[in-house]
């Protein structure tokens, strides 16, 4: 089953499956985001992942602009919901 947004790629180019099980073209946002998280993953430590989620802050000041600075507080909270959802599924083995 194939979940294209519309942009009709699913057709013409590659398909990947997300961990949801649906399938998408490889230009879907969807899987944008999950190869996003998945990268958030790698990266070492929690405080790097945060820092690039949320920015890090030192004595009040944005020393570092994450993606809530670049992209806003929702984008952030719904990026980091699936690297929540991307570390479960991981985690689970599936």
């Amino acid at each position: 089953m194939s979940d294209c947004l519309g942009c009709v790629r699913c057709e013409t180019d590659e398909m990947v499956t997300l961990i949801s099980g649906n399938k998408v073209c490889s230009y879907c946002p969807a899987w944008r985001m999950e190869c996003e998280a998945r990268t958030v993953l790698a990266m070492p430590g929690q405080a790097k992942r945060r820092a690039y989620l949320f920015g890090l802050t030192e004595g009040g000041k944005i020393v570092e602009r994450g993606v809530a600075q670049v992209r806003g507080q929702a984008a952030a909270d719904e990026l980091a919901d699936m690297v929540k959802r991307v570390w479960e599924h991981q985690k689970g083995g599936q």
